[in-house]
């Protein structure tokens, strides 16, 4: 005897510019068809790889966004839909926000961001902020050798060695642990500069030289001493050609650990890849989603770069939402919110009290 099939998935299209992941991928899809009805957006696959095919053979069926937008119990989106695309309230929206806006109350309590699961204990596959952190960490580098013109050092030309790039990151999340890795796997000289006190062993173990241990970061710190912290970096600055920046607070704005005055010490052609600047930059100059040029150095403050592996970046991402409605959907299709699960806790926040839950 089969079983009802209850629980209604819409899987959108993105819309924000040079995005091109897609929230959940065919493979997934397949494995998730049987208990529960899955919509999907025309084209929503298409710059991830995924045709629309691909979809409807896993066992979706396409729909327009007003058809998902009225049907759906479940929407899934990599990235916050627009406000042109608004959805209505009884529908619980699954995507992955800024890891700020993951710690204020500025989302309806029936959006379930991921970024809330990010560093959570025991979640694997559903922190999804980490695994597409490490993209964009990888991804930052290799987009700063396209930007400097740069070729590996291991390779030859005229039987000469390409001069190595030193390269510098700036915190010890995954994405500036990443892009260490990518870097010297390139060849360069890599370096970094963190704040939590077991960052320099993992920095150490990837080869990287660990600079300036000992300084502490926090989000009440004062001007005075921001001011002081700035005055150590700088100089660890001043000779580097890549500077990858990553340092997160929780709760808090990114500190701003690089600014005008430290980026007029730079040499010109000097990259600075800003990996937080959704949440409002590591850098005094960041914009995000802009190339800011000061001095001849440029602020990179891209938030589509884990777009540039769109198709990995995808599949990270479904595994992360496959596991998810894996949590909460039973196997009989039924929506299963059971606040004693704490992900379930962490995922809809204190303002979560409107949704109803299992008790």
């Amino acid at each position: 005897m089969h079983n009802t099939i209850r629980v209604q998935i819409g899987l959108l299209r993105e819309t924000f510019p040079d995005e091109r992941r897609v929230a959940l991928t065919p493979d997934d899809v397949r494995r998730l068809s049987p208990r529960m009805t899955i919509r999907f957006e025309r084209g929503c696959g298409i710059a991830a790889g995924h045709d629309d095919d691909a979809y409807v053979a896993a066992g979706a069926q396409p729909a327009s966004f007003e058809d998902i937008r009225s049907r759906s119990d479940i929407i899934l989106a990599v990235r916050q839909p627009e406000i042109d695309r608004a959805l209505p309230e009884r529908a619980i929206l699954i995507f992955l926000g800024s890891a700020e806006s993951a710690n204020t109350s500025r989302n309806r309590a029936s959006w379930l961001n991921l970024a809330r699961l990010a560093g959570f204990p025991d979640v694997g596959s559903m922190d999804v902020s980490t695994t597409q952190a490490i993209i964009c960490g990888h991804a930052a580098v290799l987009e700063a050798a396209r930007r400097l013109g740069v070729s590996p050092s291991m390779l030859t030309i005229d039987g000469s060695f390409v001069r190595p790039i030193k390269m510098l990151a700036l915190g010890a999340d995954a994405s500036c642990l990443q892009a260490i890795a990518t870097a010297r796997r390139l060849g360069a000289m890599t370096h970094a500069i963190a704040f939590s006190d077991d960052a320099q062993d993992r920095i150490e173990k990837l080869g990287a030289k660990f600079l300036l241990g000992g300084i502490s970061l926090s989000a009440n710190q004062s001007p005075a001493d921001m001011s002081a912290l700035r005055r150590r970096v700088t100089p660890q600055l001043i000779d580097k050609q890549l500077i990858v920046t990553g340092t997160t607070l929780p709760g808090a704005r990114p500190p701003v650990l690089i600014n005008e005055e430290t980026l007029s010490s730079l040499a010109p052609g000097t990259i600075v890849i800003d990996l937080t600047a959704a949440d409002g930059g590591n850098c005094s100059l960041t914009e995000p989603d802009q190339v800011v040029d000061i001095h001849g150095v440029r602020v990179v403050g891209l938030t589509t770069l884990a777009s540039l592996e769109a198709t990995e970046a995808s599949r990270l991402f479904s595994e992360g939402v496959h596991a998810l409605l894996g949590r909460i959907v039973d196997a009989d299709g039924n929506l299963f919110l059971n606040r004693s699960d704490p992900v379930v806790r962490a995922l809809i926040g204190p303002e979560g009290e409107a949704i109803r839950v299992a008790s």
